[in-house]
C-alpha cells in the first residue's frame, strides 16, 4: 500500500523526513512477511512501513508497506527512484543514521537532492574528526545551541576519499548527552565481564562484540580469559557525548538540528 499527497507545488523546496519502522507478523502465510531485522525481535517475520513528511508544509507525502528483508539503507533509493518519477525535483532530505551510505549519497546527488543525515556513530573518520576538534567549542557561548542545550561546530570535508563534493560536518557535545552514555558503557563493560568470569573453562563462543571491547583467550574451542583493550574502551569514553549530522548544503549547526522553516 503507497500514497502520495498530490496537491504540493512541485517547484517549492521542502525538506521531506523520511523513516521507517517494522511490524512482527503471526498471521499466517502472508507475502510481504519476511525475516529481516526487527526492533523487537520476537522470532517472528516482519513486515516493514515507511513514512516521508513533509517538515516544510507540515503534511505527509507518501507512506508504504514492504517486505521485511529489505533493509532500510536498500529501500532509500527506490523511495527516491518513485519520488523522482512524481516528478518532484527540488527536495531536501532529512535522514537518520540508518540509511547512512555511500551508494545512497552518490545517488541523491545524482538526483540533485539534498540532504541532512544523521551519520553512523561507530564511523571512523566520524571519530577522527571529532578527535581532530574536540575542545575547540565545547564551552564556547558562540558555539551554543541554547534550544538543545547542546555546543555545535560546522567543518568542512570529504565525506569518502573519492567524493568530488565538499560536505559540511556538523559535531555537537552534550553534557547530559556524555553522562549516560557513559553510565551505560561502563555498565554493559562490567556485565560483560561478569558473564565471561562465569564461563571461564567451559566450551563457549562469545559474541563478536566482545572483541570489540577485550582480547579474548581460547583453547582446544574453551574459554580461558580476557583483557580490556584499553585504548578501544578510552577512545569510546572520550567520544561519549559527541554526536555529528552532514549536509549536503552550507548550514549552521543549529540549522542542522532544525533544518526546516
Amino acid at each position: 500500500m503507497n500514497s502520495w499527497n498530490a496537491t504540493h507545488d512541485k517547484n517549492e523546496k521542502i525538506y521531506v523526513s523520511y523513516d521507517s519502522t517494522n511490524k512482527n507478523c503471526k498471521a499466517g502465510d502472508i507475502e510481504m512477511a519476511e525475516y529481516g531485522h526487527p526492533k523487537n525481535d520476537v522470532g517472528a517475520p516482519i513486515i516493514n512501513y515507511s513514512i516521508a513528511y513533509d517538515m516544510t508544509n507540515e503534511k505527509p507525502l507518501l507512506y508504504e508497506s514492504y517486505p521485511g528483508s529489505i533493509v532500510d539503507v536498500s529501500q532509500l533509493k527506490y523511495m527516491l527512484e518513485k519520488i523522482r518519477g512524481y516528478g518532484y525535483e527540488k527536495i531536501g532530505f532529512i535522514l537518520d543514521r540508518g540509511y547512512f551510505s555511500k551508494a545512497n549519497i552518490q545517488f541523491m546527488d545524482s538526483c540533485d537532492y539534498d540532504f541532512v543525515m544523521m551519520v553512523k556513530g561507530r564511523a571512523s573518520f566520524v571519530h577522527s574528526l571529532i578527535m581532530e576538534h574536540m575542545g575547540e567549542f565545547e564551552s564556547k557561548r558562540a558555539c551554543s545551541i541554547k534550544a538543545y542545550r547542546t555546543y555545535g561546530m560546522t567543518v568542512k570535508a570529504k565525506l569518502y576519499a573519492d567524493d568530488e563534493t565538499d560536505r559540511y560536518f556538523h559535531i555537537y557535545y552534550k553534557a547530559k548527552k556524555q553522562a549516560s552514555e557513559r553510565a551505560r558503557l561502563e555498565a554493559d563493560l562490567d556485565r560483560m565481564e561478569a558473564e565471561m568470569d562465569k564461563i571461564k573453562g567451559r566450551e563457549y563462543k562469545l559474541p563478536k562484540r566482545y572483541e570489540h571491547y577485550f582480547k579474548l583467550t581460547y583453547h582446544k574451542d574453551k574459554f580461558y580469559g580476557y583483557e580490556e583493550r584499553e585504548d578501544v574502551i578510552e577512545r569510546e569514553l572520550q567520544l561519549c557525548g559527541y554526536f555529528a549530522i552532514v549536509t549536503s548544503e552550507k548550514m549552521t549547526a543549529y540549522e542542522a538540528l532544525k533544518p526546516a522553516p
